[in-house]
């Protein structure tokens, strides 16, 4: 019975389906006019699906958790977002991967130093686009670095803007499908 169920998984998988999951650092800050801020080191976690196209050509939809923000002079300003990123893959050559794609946030935590909880102050969505490079390795295994642009004015309150920026770190493994 389990033999059933797993062959049809693994037939796709040799055909360009693969799922994986991956974890990093995130370098976080937040664009603001007329405001120094600098940024804050956190993390991202989830998983992804690998649709290869060609040999060259792939699209990867990924599910996040990712921990941002910034600080604001003595003020630590921290966001969580479940992140959606979709990148279109392209491989120059099997071992490295460019990667570029729309990316949606949903905003499941705000908070600001001893003001604590200000999520009324935050829009519940962050779009933006994001961009980098995947190194491929043996055994699922990969590594890279992404820069998340946020398009989105992210503040309900204030006549400034607020855009998120992120510069990301990760590791993660293709655990099952194509690579």
């Amino acid at each position: 019975m389990l033999i059933a169920l797993v062959t049809p998984l693994v037939m796709q998988a040799q055909v360009g389906i693969g799922l994986g999951i991956k974890g990093g650092a995130n370098f976080s800050n937040q664009a603001v006019q007329d405001v120094s801020t600098s940024s804050i080191t956190d993390f991202h976690v989830g998983g992804y699906l690998n649709l290869n196209l060609t040999k060259k050509f792939g699209i990867t939809p990924e599910v996040l958790f990712s921990a941002n923000g910034s600080k604001w002079d003595d003020v630590t300003v921290e966001t969580d977002y479940i992140s959606v990123p979709v990148m279109l893959r392209y491989m120059p050559v099997s071992v490295l991967s460019l990667q570029a794609g729309p990316q949606v946030s949903f905003l499941t935590k705000a908070e600001s130093g001893e003001e604590g909880d200000i999520m009324d102050q935050v829009k519940k969505n962050d779009f933006g686009l994001a961009f980098g490079a995947g190194l491929h390795l043996p055994l699922g295994i990969n590594a890279g670095l992404r820069y998340v642009l946020g398009f989105t004015n992210i503040s309900e309150v204030s006549g400034q803007e607020i855009k998120n920026r992120t510069f990301q770190v990760y590791v993660g493994w293709t655990f099952l499908g194509s690579k």
